[in-house]
């Protein structure tokens, strides 16, 4: 089964990721999870079917996706690097027309996976670094 996996780098630490990480619409413009209906409009729909917060996972079905791809599970994972950083990797299985692998290596890898997580990082950072702000000047 083919898969795609993108991974970035995060300045903020694990804990701070990984609550952003389930809320799709924090930091994917496009994402929404229906849990117990549809919580908002979307462009795609993902349904949850597996997190595990001890061990920072979530994976999801996309029901209709916008690629030609079918059998689709995604999973986000959320790692601790070091003292107030992180990594996260967002990696997906499906099954497709072999000829399309690269194709899909470039427009689900690159175009939605590496620009969502840079979107992810930046939101974990800015959220981190408002919590230190407010921390110091509470002192």
């Amino acid at each position: 089964m083919p898969s795609i996996s993108r991974r970035t780098f995060v300045a903020a630490p694990a804990d701070v990721v990984w609550a952003l990480a389930g809320d799709f619409s924090e930091w994917h413009p496009q994402l929404r999870i229906y849990t117990n209906g549809p919580e908002a409009s979307a462009d795609l729909v993902v349904t949850v079917v597996a997190r595990d917060d001890e061990a920072m996972t979530l994976s999801y079905h996309m029901p209709d996706p916008p690629f030609p791809i079918k059998d689709h599970r995604a999973t986000i994972l959320v790692e601790h690097a070091a003292h107030a950083c992180s990594y996260v990797t967002w990696s997906a299985e499906f099954s497709a027309d072999p000829e399309l692998l690269q194709q899909l290596e470039d427009s689900l890898g690159d175009d939605v996976f590496a620009q969502a997580l840079d979107r992810l990082a930046t939101a974990a950072q800015d959220s981190f670094g408002a919590k230190q702000v407010a921390a110091a000047s509470a002192k």
